[in-house]
């Protein structure tokens, strides 16, 4: 009996983590033996769903020649989290009343 595993589903969502995603996908691929990448991308695209499969479908179309390592780094870019809240604020501007003046 083969002994196989599947993946994550990967769906794109804010609370999900790419780079922990990726660590699972690339700790199955090595126990199964997977070392092509035309199997690596068949399995990458049955993990994925909603917003992530959406994403795949576009940029596969747009390169459809492009190596794992690639799609990899791609889709972190695209569904990374800014690492702390500090990053992602741009900045602050203080607005200020007189003490005549009404909010409206």
């Amino acid at each position: 009996m083969e002994n196989t595993v599947k993946l994550l589903v990967f769906k794109g969502l804010g609370n999900e983590d790419p780079d922990q995603f990726w660590f699972i996908v690339r700790d199955v691929w090595e126990a199964q033996g997977v070392i092509d990448d035309n199997i690596k991308k068949e399995t990458l695209v049955s993990s994925l769903q909603d917003r992530a499969l959406i994403w795949y479908i576009k940029y596969s179309d747009d390169n459809p020649n492009t190596r794992v390592a690639n799609i990899q780094t791609t889709l972190n870019i695209e569904f990374s989290k800014p690492k702390s809240e500090a990053q992602s604020i741009v900045g602050f501007k203080e607005i200020t009343m007189l003490p005549v003046e009404t909010p409206w």
